[in-house]
């Protein structure tokens, strides 16, 4: 099985999340913040998801789910399944009838035997999203690498300034120069320019930017 990393926008999706424990919990709730449609199904429900179901946040269904039942009636209509349960021969039964309905399934418990990853991530710094996974190999070792990326990232001015004057760039370019074609190459072309990297590296940013503008006008001038 070949996983590719996405970010997705889940609001609207309906997710169904089957168990209602700590993991099922913190799903259903980070789905929910997203602006996820979550129903949680589980004979019993956390705290916090009750809390959430008063709040009309999370939809929760009571129900003893046993291997071999019919739980396409959970299934049908949902983008994405979450798998959180305690027992394995139960996941392994809900990933199969979720994957032969043709619906994205987060097996929380194995997650070679779903066809969705739900990563350790991180709150964004300054613009720039983290999401580590090891595929189920080691979450600890997942979230250390988490862990020091973000405090790679936090100190390295370079790339704070870098994706300032490239985002604001981006969207000057842009209006002068509609075609993708001719704008992403000009991305590159001032990425690798020397000027303005020193300019970056010093923290310069209306510096940056101007060299930036600079060479694109001279590359728009010349085409």
């Amino acid at each position: 099985m070949t996983f590719i990393p996405l970010f997705i926008d889940v609001s609207g999706l309906r997710v169904v999340v089957f168990g209602g424990g700590s993991v099922g919990t913190r799903r259903a709730l980070e789905f929910s913040s997203a602006g996820a449609k979550v129903t949680v199904v589980a004979s019993q429900f956390s705290h916090e998801l009750e809390v959430a179901a008063k709040a009309g946040q999370v939809e929760l269904v009571k129900a003893e789910v046993r291997p071999g039942d019919n739980v396409d009636r959970f299934i049908r209509g949902a983008h994405i399944v979450v798998i959180a349960t305690s027992d394995m021969e139960l996941n392994d039964y809900l990933a199969s009838r979720a994957l032969s309905l043709g619906v994205l399934v987060n097996n929380a418990t194995e997650a070679r035997r779903g066809n969705v990853v739900y990563p350790f991530t991180a709150e964004p710094i300054e613009g720039l999203k983290v999401a580590v996974t090891s595929l189920g190999l080691s979450g600890v070792a997942a979230r250390r690498a988490r862990d020091r990326i973000v405090e790679c990232l936090s100190s390295d001015r370079y790339l704070r300034t870098l994706l300032s004057v490239m985002s604001k760039f981006k969207e000057e370019l842009k209006e002068s120069v509609s075609d993708p074609k001719v704008r992403v190459p000009l991305y590159f072309k001032v990425s690798e320019d020397e000027v303005f990297n020193r300019l970056v590296e010093q923290g310069d940013e209306d510096g940056a930017l101007r060299r930036a503008l600079e060479i694109a006008r001279a590359s728009l001038n010349r085409a």
